[in-house]
């Protein structure tokens, strides 16, 4: 019986340390994304910063399709999204004018080619030689670039040369040029009339 307590007590020391390496091994896991039982948890650790970033998209013709500044940008390649500070987006439409977007912030999703512009959203319409400038104004934006579709669901204010159009929301399609508006009020000034 005694030669078995000491046996035991020589394996103490022995087991003491393999519980520690296990502990340790389960702890490394955890704190590096591999999780507590082995499954894998995605980190959200940015794996680009950029300062004064530009960028511009060609379309299928050569032309610039549009154009995106920004004062800081950041990728994470856990969801593939990209957030950006003091954000000018700019799309130039083969059959129209440009159109400016600024924003204090703005998150492109790759994988659902969305961007959402968020902080004092101003677009811009520039003038044409038949249509004034057209100016929206709202505190968040969501876009689909390749759809040509804008939407927010936040009140909206919309200025075309003399005439202002406020709503509680706003959905715009770029390809059929047709604009729904909930709960609209138009301020509309009429043409002087010429004797």
């Amino acid at each position: 019986m005694g030669r078995l307590i000491q046996n035991l007590e020589a394996w103490v020391p022995v087991v003491v340390v393999l519980l520690l390496a296990m502990v340790t091994t389960w702890l490394w896991r955890v704190v590096e994304g591999g999780g507590a039982w082995g499954e894998k948890t995605v980190r959200h650790i940015p794996d680009l910063i950029m300062f004064h970033f530009s960028a511009l998209q060609l379309g299928e013709n050569g032309q610039i399709r549009y154009t995106l500044d920004a004062s800081k940008m950041v990728h994470y390649p856990d969801d593939d999204t990209s957030h950006f500070e003091t954000v000018l987006f700019t799309s130039y439409e083969s059959n129209g004018p440009p159109v400016d977007v600024r924003s204090e912030r703005a998150v492109r999703s790759e994988p659902r080619d969305e961007v959402v512009f968020t902080g004092h959203v101003v677009v811009t319409r520039q003038p044409t030689p038949e249509e004034p400038r057209t100016v929206m104004t709202t505190s968040i934006l969501t876009a689909y670039p390749q759809r040509g579709i804008e939407k927010t669901d936040q009140p909206v204010v919309v200025t075309h040369g003399q005439d202002r159009l406020l709503a509680n929301s706003m959905i715009v399609d770029n390809k059929t040029k047709v604009a729904h508006f909930t709960h609209a009020k138009l301020l509309y000034h009429s043409a002087p009339r010429h004797p």
